[in-house]
């Protein structure tokens, strides 16, 4: 099975990003705030992005040494060629871009074992996802609908442990849980 066509088009962007931190003190706790927006323009979606995301970490006054953060965000990603073609060869000139809006809550736990310094950090997350263009799998090969009739989500938890297992070598042992699920149309 083939397809063939021919297609050109031209695809200009334009990408700002702007960020700021805020440093600040609540009893003993210091906590940081980091906020910024991301906005790219293409001229062949004609879309326009504006994508704010933040995160607030905490730093409580306690004898261990513990680190909690919230992040979340906007994430709109253009679509990739390969994405606006569909099984046919044709491109997809009305295609948008995949979006996600994410929400991560985690903690870092700083310690000394075996007279060395470890790091462990957990983290759960929830991603929402739309505008998704949705593929299926033949053997290696993806072949992408090229159409954004697509919802679905990702949740999960990470964990992870790292430092100087043997020494002088930086090592680290990870374990992961996570559940996806996408909705067609």
């Amino acid at each position: 099975q083939s397809a063939r066509a021919n297609s050109s088009f031209v695809n200009d962007r334009l990408q700002f990003f702007i960020q700021d931190n805020f440093r600040f003190a609540i009893d003993s706790a210091k906590c940081e705030l980091v906020y910024g927006i991301r906005s790219h323009y293409a001229t062949y979606t004609n879309e326009l992005e504006i994508s704010p995301r933040a995160s607030f970490s905490v730093k409580p006054d306690w004898q261990r040494d513990w680190l909690f953060y919230v992040s979340t965000g906007y994430y709109p990603q253009m679509p990739f060629f390969r994405e606006m073609r569909n099984i046919e060869g044709e491109i997809n000139r009305n295609l948008r871009s995949q979006k996600s809006a994410h929400l991560v809550v985690g903690g870092d736990y700083n310690f000394i074992a075996l007279s060395r310094t470890f790091k462990f950090t957990s983290e759960i997350y929830y991603k929402y996802l739309w505008d998704l263009v949705p593929y299926k799998i033949d053997n290696v090969r993806l072949q992408y609908a090229a159409t954004n009739s697509a919802s679905g989500y990702a949740t999960g938890i990470d964990l992870k442990i790292n430092g100087e297992l043997v020494k002088g070598t930086e090592s680290w042992a990870s374990l992961s849980f996570m559940q996806t699920l996408e909705k067609t149309d």
